[in-house]
């Protein structure tokens, strides 16, 4: 077989390997993404994975000051819903 027999859907398996990834993780690689675009590439990049330009300068800054911190948890410890148990009931 010749190497042009093989035509991938770049766009499909780019979309796919975003998913998978975490979101630190994705910031990272959508910024990734537009510093190779160049101009106006946080705009097209945040159009083709559906996030905001926030998140992909976010990521680029990241990326220019090297100042990711350590991957241990994806998210912080105390967010979210609090339990029903912590709420105090008024009757």
């Amino acid at each position: 077989m010749k190497k042009t027999d093989f035509e991938y859907d770049m766009a499909k398996h780019e979309k796919f390997f975003y998913a998978q990834l975490s979101e630190r993780q994705k910031r990272l690689f959508a910024a990734l993404q537009a510093m190779q675009i160049g101009y106006y590439g946080v705009k097209e990049v945040s159009k083709k994975f559906d996030i905001h330009i926030h998140t992909v300068r976010r990521g680029k800054n990241e990326l220019l000051l090297e100042t990711v911190p350590p991957a241990k948890k994806v998210r912080q410890k105390g967010g979210g819903r609090k339990k029903n148990a912590t709420h105090q009931q008024s009757d």
